[in-house]
């Protein structure tokens, strides 16, 4: 079984957020409290530590008490983050989330950890893969460092290329993401304060 203290958060904030005008979604509120604090709430107390992927409002993201890190090429999309906070990654594993996610299951890590032993274990909503949720093991670094350098930056792709163990988990809204101005306006619709 994983233990909490071989795994640290990384949540990737580091989008361009083209889908939503350009905004940082990290600091988007929603009911009234910024993305960022909504995620770090649910994935904090799962790990021993949190890392933040992001390559804006630096200072901002720093002020909430946790380690920083940019991608090693600005906005190399997710794996461009996965990749820099894996080779800073203080433990062997990393249980990456996205900033944007405002459900994150509270047993997340409890539950993809039922595909150790194995480097990348990642979700899967009954319908589709998370590749977004997952278990990434520190090693991972170099293979996304070459998969960059060779042009590619398909997230999903990179991940079949490791045959990964895959964690079903159906809950209804785990893998909500808010990506567009209408997520947001359902999301609210559906989850009024």
């Amino acid at each position: 079984m994983l233990k909490p203290d071989s795994v640290s958060g990384i949540i990737l904030a580091g989008g361009e957020g083209r889908r939503l005008g350009g905004q940082d979604k990290g600091w988007l509120t929603l009911k009234g409290q910024p993305m960022i604090r909504r995620v770090l709430e649910r994935l904090a107390p799962q790990v021993s530590g949190v890392m933040i992927s992001a390559n804006r409002n630096l200072e901002r993201y720093r002020q909430l008490g946790y380690p920083v890190i940019t991608d090693h090429d600005a906005f190399q999309g997710p794996l461009g983050g996965i990749a820099s906070c894996l080779h800073h990654l203080p433990t062997e594993y990393g249980l990456v989330v996205p900033v944007d996610a405002p459900w994150i299951p509270a047993n997340l890590l409890q539950r993809l950890a039922t595909g150790m032993p194995a480097r990348l274990i990642l979700g899967h909503d009954g319908t589709r893969l998370q590749p977004l949720f997952g278990l990434y093991h520190r090693a991972l670094a170099q293979s996304i460092d070459e998969f960059l350098a060779r042009g590619d930056r398909k997230l999903t792709l990179w991940c079949q290329q490791q045959s990964p163990k895959i964690v079903t988990i159906s809950d209804t809204e785990a893998f909500t993401n808010l990506n567009t101005a209408d997520d947001w306006s359902e999301f609210g619709k559906k989850f009024p304060s």
